[in-house]
């Protein structure tokens, strides 16, 4: 019975399954229904079902774009971009720098990059039209681990307290900055080449830990997201990820099974919320009712 509760479509909020069917931003679809282009239909009766954009839709539900019926989610796509420095890891560049854009307008409609990395860092970034497997990534709770390669204008040794300072923890604004994992790569005469592990993903934290520690960070490049390699990919290359590079990452974050439980756990508060309030969801609580409860 387990693989049934797997393959059973969701409920999904209306802006979100119109977004990943129609490849649209979130914006757009704002506009769209703003515009009155947008409508929900009874499956059946095909009459008019009143809702707002953050409303659960089913999937029976017929959805329609100027009165013609929207079609399936385009097939889901994942991609690796081993980013060159001074690019900026948005859509478009305020300041008319170079962006994503280039690499954007060549990949398969509707991908976004998976979180950042800042102007001066190079490697790599994950694309995705996959809004649960980005999310899923980006949650501080799964841990996934980001390896990063240094480049220090400093003489590091394994006894260097410095290194130990990088795995127990940096202050930096109230809080600790810390790295899973320090190792020395390669020792120069007056450099060193070091990895740094993290499962933490605050803004320029690398930097900023480097900074209180007085050393001195030449170049800095993101090598591996999980278990995805830039090995055999050129700065300013990208390609798609194959299926089992997929399953790869899907397991690095715990599981499709596992992010459906949390789903699943948030409607049944959803539901629970609602009924408390007097204003019951009929609609999820009968769709609830054939789903196991959790925990």
């Amino acid at each position: 019975m387990a693989s049934i509760y797997t393959e059973r479509p969701l409920p999904r909020r209306l802006r979100k399954r119109v977004a990943e069917s129609l490849a649209l931003s979130l914006q757009l679809v704002d506009e769209h229904w703003q515009a009155g282009r947008l409508r929900v239909v009874h499956p059946e009766s095909d009459e008019p079902i009143a809702l707002g954009l953050e409303a659960l839709v089913f999937d029976e539900d017929r959805l329609l774009l100027d009165g013609a019926p929207l079609g399936p989610p385009p097939p889901r796509v994942y991609a690796i971009l081993n980013k060159p420095k001074h690019v900026t890891s948005t859509t478009c560049d305020p300041h008319a720098k170079s962006d994503l854009s280039p690499y954007l307008r060549v990949m398969p409609a509707g991908c976004f990059p998976v979180g950042r990395l800042d102007r001066e860092t190079s490697g790599l970034l994950l694309f995705t039209n996959d809004g649960d497997l980005a999310n899923a990534v980006l949650r501080p709770d799964h841990e996934t681990t980001k390896t990063y390669w240094l480049w220090l204008d400093d003489l590091l040794t394994t006894g260097d307290p410095r290194l130990t300072c990088l795995t127990q923890g940096v202050p930096h604004d109230g809080e600790l900055l810390r790295a899973k994992q320090a190792r020395i790569v390669v020792q120069h005469e007056y450099a060193t080449e070091l990895e740094l592990t993290l499962t933490q993903g605050r803004k320029r934290q690398i930097r900023h830990m480097c900074r209180v520690l007085d050393l001195h960070l030449q170049h800095l490049h993101r090598c591996r997201i999980g278990p995805l390699s830039d090995a055999d990919l050129a700065l300013g290359a990208w390609r798609l990820l194959l299926p089992a590079e997929v399953e790869a990452l899907w397991s690095a974050v715990g599981g499709r099974a596992r992010l459906r439980q949390r789903k699943v756990a948030a409607l049944f508060r959803q539901a629970h919320a609602a009924r408390d309030a007097g204003a019951p969801l009929l609609r999820l609580e009968d769709w609830l009712a054939n789903e196991p409860q959790l925990g």
